[in-house]
C-alpha cells in the first residue's frame, strides 16, 4: 500500500486514450510519458515516491516497425534522443501501451520490452534511472516501475490518479473485509470508495478552528496517511473551536498533540505530525510535496501563497478553507455579529481558479501581513491612519473564530474531497465547485466570480509542473535547495 504513486493530468489521460485507442485497424499502440519524480527523505515519514506526468510523446509510424492487435515492435534507435532529454531536464522515462485484445495484465512480451528499454536507458543515464510502465485495458490504467539497478524486477505502485475536475484512482489495493467504522460509508458510496481513500496521502496545513476538525474527520473517513503541519502551540483561547485537544494539551505543539489524539482513536490511519510552520522549515515543504491532496486551513496569507504554488508544482488537489466575518456595535452599543461566512475553495491543476484569481491572496494582503508582523505596534492604530500613513488597507480586520461555523466549514471541506472521488453533489448552476461560501447569518450559499487573468501561472496552466522547481523548493531561494533524489 505504501508504494510509489503516479499522477496524470486529465488532459494527459485524454490524449493518451485518444491515441492508444485510435488505430484504424485496432492495433496496439504506444506512447512515451515523461515524469517528474518527487522523492524527498523525511524523518518518520515513510518513503512513497510520486511520479508526475509532464509530457506525452506519441509513438507514430517512425517509432513502430510492425504492429497487430496483439503486439507491436518498437524502433529502439528512437530512444537515445529521449534518454538525453530525461538527463538534461531531470525527468524519468515512462512507456505506455494498450492491450486491444483485453488482456488485463502485463504480458511476457511486456517484460522483454521494458527490460530492453531500461537497459538502454541505464547505459546512457546511469543505473539510478527508473522506467514507469503503464497499460490501458478497458478504460483501466495498470502500472508498475522498474529500476536500473535491478531491471528484471518490478515494483508495484500504490495507485494511478487522474486529475481533471475530479479524482479518478486506479490500481489501488483491494481488501475482502471492510473496517467496521467504514461500513456505513461503504453502503453510501460503494466498496471501492473506502479503498481509494485508504490509498491517499493527505496533508492538512494549519490545525486550529478549521484544521483540527478537518484532520480528525479525514482520519474518521478512512484516509490512509495523514500529514498534519502546524508550528503553533495550543492556547487556551483556542479551546472554543478546536477538535481533538484537551486541557492537558495547552502549551503543547498542536501537530503533536493532535497526532496523539488521532492515534488514540484506533483507526487505520498513519499520522505524521510536522510541528513547524509552512515555509519556515524545509521539512514542512518536503512533507507537503509528498501529498496527493492538500487541505489549506492556515490563517496566514503567505502560507496560502505557498500552497497556491505547490498545487501547480506538485500536481496536487488543493482544498482551501477560510472564514470571513466581522463584529460591530449595534444601536445599544453592544457587540453584534454582522457577518460570518465559511469558504471552501476546491482547485485542481486543470480545474478551478487559483487562490490569487479568487482574491483570497492579493499583493495588498501579503504586504499588510508582512508589515504588521514586522511592526506589531501598528495593530493599535485605527484603519484610517494605517491606510493613509502605512498603505495598509483593511489589515486589522479579523474574523472571529466561532466553533460551530469553523466546524461546519471543515466538514464541508472533507465532503468536497469525497465528492471529487465519488460525485454525489447536485450543484446549482449559480455555484462554482472552485469556491463555495456559506453565509451563516443569512443562511445563504453562493460563489464568487474569479478574476479572469489570461496570464495566470496557475489557472489551467501546466507551466510550473513542466518547468519544475529547478534548484530551490517552490523556486524560492528562501525555502532552501531541493535535496537530491535518493534512488
Amino acid at each position: 500500500m505504501r508504494g510509489p504513486r503516479i499522477t496524470l493530468l486529465g488532459s494527459h489521460a485524454k490524449r493518451l486514450k485518444d491515441w492508444l485507442l485510435g488505430h484504424p485497424d485496432s492495433h496496439e499502440r504506444g506512447a512515451i510519458i515523461l515524469f517528474r519524480r518527487i522523492s524527498r527523505s523525511i524523518k518518520n515519514l515513510e518513503r512513497s515516491d510520486r511520479f508526475l506526468a509532464v509530457d506525452i510523446i506519441e509513438m507514430n509510424k517512425d517509432w513502430v516497425l510492425e504492429s497487430s492487435k496483439t503486439h507491436f515492435k518498437i524502433n529502439m534507435r528512437k530512444f537515445p534522443k529521449i534518454y538525453f532529454r530525461c538527463e538534461q531536464e531531470g525527468l524519468e522515462l515512462g512507456f505506455v501501451h494498450n492491450h486491444p485484445s483485453g488482456i488485463n495484465e502485463f504480458s511476457v512480451r511486456d517484460d522483454v520490452n521494458e527490460q530492453n528499454i531500461l537497459h538502454g536507458l541505464s547505459r546512457c543515464n546511469g543505473i539510478n534511472s527508473f522506467l514507469i510502465s503503464m497499460i490501458l485495458v478497458d478504460e483501466n490504467w495498470l502500472a508498475r516501475i522498474r529500476h536500473g539497478k535491478d531491471p528484471e524486477r518490478f515494483q508495484k505502485i500504490r495507485h494511478v490518479s487522474v486529475l481533471s475536475d475530479k479524482i479518478e484512482i486506479y490500481g489501488f489495493e483491494t481488501h475482502d473485509e471492510t473496517q467496521e467504522s467504514l461500513k456505513r460509508q461503504e453502503v453510501a458510496f460503494g466498496k471501492p470508495f473506502n479503498e481509494k481513500l485508504q490509498s491517499l496521502r493527505v496533508a492538512v496545513v494549519g490545525l486550529g478552528g478549521t484544521g483540527s476538525p478537518t484532520a480528525t474527520m479525514l482520519a474518521r473517513t478512512g484516509i490512509g496517511e495523514l500529514i498534519i503541519i502546524d508550528g503553533d502551540a495550543l492556547d487556551k483561547t483556542n479551546m472554543n473551536r478546536v477538535h481533538g485537544y484537551t486541557e492537558n494539551d495547552i502549551g503543547k505543539k498542536k501537530a503533536e498533540a493532535l497526532a496523539h489524539y488521532i492515534n488514540s482513536l484506533g483507526l487505520n490511519v498513519i499520522v505524521y505530525p510536522i510541528p513547524e510552520y509552512l515555509g519556515e522549515s524545509s521539512l514542512s515543504i518536503d512533507a507537503l510535496s509528498s501529498a496527493d491532496v492538500v487541505f489549506g486551513c492556515t490563517d496566514d496569507v503567505q502560507g496560502r501563497d505557498y500552497l497556491n504554488q505547490a498545487y501547480s508544482y506538485y500536481s496536487q488537489v488543493l482544498i482551501d478553507s477560510g472564514m470571513a466575518g466581522n463584529v460591530e456595535e449595534n444601536v445599544e452599543g453592544n457587540p453584534e455579529l454582522r457577518s460570518q461566512k465559511g469558504r471552501v475553495s476546491c482547485i485542481l491543476p486543470e480545474s478551478g481558479a487559483c487562490l490569487r484569481c479568487q482574491r483570497v491572496i492579493t499583493d495588498q494582503k501579503l504586504y499588510n501581513e508582512t508589515t504588521l508582523k514586522e511592526n506589531p505596534e501598528l495593530l493599535e492604530l485605527d484603519s484610517k491612519v494605517l491606510e493613509e500613513e502605512y498603505y495598509i488597507i483593511g489589515g486589522t480586520v479579523q474574523s472571529p473564530g466561532i466553533g460551530p461555523f469553523t466546524s461546519i466549514t471543515a466538514n464541508n471541506a472533507v465532503a468536497t474531497l469525497m465528492n471529487l472521488i465519488n460525485c454525489f453533489r447536485k450543484v446549482p448552476s449559480d455555484l462554482r465547485q472552485d469556491n463555495i461560501w456559506i453565509d451563516f447569518i443569512h443562511l445563504h450559499i453562493h460563489s464568487n466570480m474569479p478574476v479572469q487573468d489570461k496570464d495566470c501561472l496557475y489557472c489551467g496552466s501546466n507551466i510550473l509542473l513542466e518547468k519544475g522547481e529547478q534548484t530551490y523548493r517552490l523556486g524560492i531561494p528562501q525555502l532552501g535547495k531541493i535535496p537530491q533524489n535518493v534512488s
